[in-house]
């Protein structure tokens, strides 16, 4: 993050600032066996203790301390995990004030997929006050879900005052979310910001520029497909992405 872009500010800083995600991730699945496999996998892989350690590497990234942890698997699969977080002490301050800051995180896996594409949705949400930044974990969370599509909205709530007792209802100059992607993320993605920045709300969207039928195609997909059939199965997933990003 841009630290000269940071605004000054005196005393507490009751400024809430909300980062969430919507990530979407497809997956083509040929025939009931592949189905069942796709749910073992989501199941594995987005299980509470994964989810668990993914927003403990989070709170610590941007330079949080976990205070408690709520975490739940669901039938026939599903999890959602949230954490309670403070903020951490600066070496030189001789006391941390405790924050009302939180990560949660839910996962929606695809129970009845269309032409044989499953949508993944896992949301997540990190709110934070004090100086905590959650633009710290941007890249990191997009890199980490992988994912085809992505939603994210950013919203500042509350006031603070600055060094002159004005009052602050940011606590950062903010244009657009795009302006802290990374590049490699810029790479990967076509990217849309829509803002209403008077009421310091900022929302950006994200989509794959190019389908790799390998990352859709999960690695126990065995089948021999013919090029005519992928090639339809590459129209329908492009298809899907388009609706996706742009509802």
């Amino acid at each position: 993050m841009n630290e000269d872009r940071r605004i000054k500010l005196y005393g507490f800083n009751n400024l809430t600032k909300n980062l969430s995600f919507s990530f979407y991730k497809l997956h083509y699945l040929s025939n009931s066996e592949q189905l069942a496999n796709y749910n073992e996998y989501i199941k594995n892989r987005y299980s509470a203790d994964n989810l668990t350690t993914l927003l403990s590497d989070i709170c610590h990234a941007i330079g949080g301390s976990i205070l408690n942890i709520a975490e739940q698997d669901y039938q026939p699969h599903g999890a959602s995990v949230t954490l309670m977080i403070s903020e951490e002490a600066e070496p030189e301050s001789l006391v941390a004030h405790l924050d009302k800051s939180h990560i949660c995180v839910h996962t929606y896996p695809d129970d009845s997929p269309t032409n044989k594409i499953a949508i993944f949705r896992a949301d997540i949400e990190l709110s934070t006050c004090g100086v905590i930044s959650p633009f710290n974990v941007l890249n990191f969370l997009i890199e980490q879900f992988d994912a085809d599509v992505i939603d994210i909205d950013y919203r500042i709530r509350g006031m603070t005052r600055d060094q002159h007792g004005t009052k602050r209802f940011n606590d950062q100059v903010i244009d657009n979310i795009s302006d802290y992607l990374s590049d490699i993320v810029k790479g990967k993605y076509q990217y849309i910001d829509q803002n209403m920045s008077i009421s310091n709300v900022f929302h950006s969207k994200l989509s794959r520029k190019e389908v790799n039928l390998d990352d859709y195609l999960l690695s126990f997909d065995n089948c021999q497909v013919g090029s005519t059939k992928l090639t339809t199965i590459k129209e329908d997933i492009d298809r899907e992405l388009v609706e996706l990003y742009s509802n």
